[in-house]
């Protein structure tokens, strides 16, 4: 199934792996601050205050929100536009 940011949907095991990491010292909660950082630096998401002091904590620790948020900005850098059928590119 295609999916658009904002138009995605979680699968009924995906949302229970996500809780599960939470409830795990809040792993997976913390994975995912620096993703919407650099999703937010691209303004295609608005942090939350919350998500927005974890972050500065995680910086705190050896720079570690930082360094992740710059591997996803790296990959959100290369990805293209798709093309069309029938158009050209240059």
């Amino acid at each position: 199934m295609a999916q658009s940011l904002g138009h995605g949907e979680t699968t009924a095991a995906e949302g229970f792996w996500y809780v599960l990491g939470c409830i795990c010292l809040g792993a997976s909660y913390f994975a995912k601050i620096p993703v919407k950082k650099a999703l937010s630096e691209y303004g295609l998401v608005a942090m939350t205050s919350a998500e927005r002091f974890w972050y500065v904590v995680m910086n705190i620790a050896f720079g570690s929100g930082y360094l992740s948020k710059v591997i996803v900005k790296k990959a959100m850098s290369e990805v293209r536009t798709p093309v069309e059928p029938g158009t050209t590119t240059v």
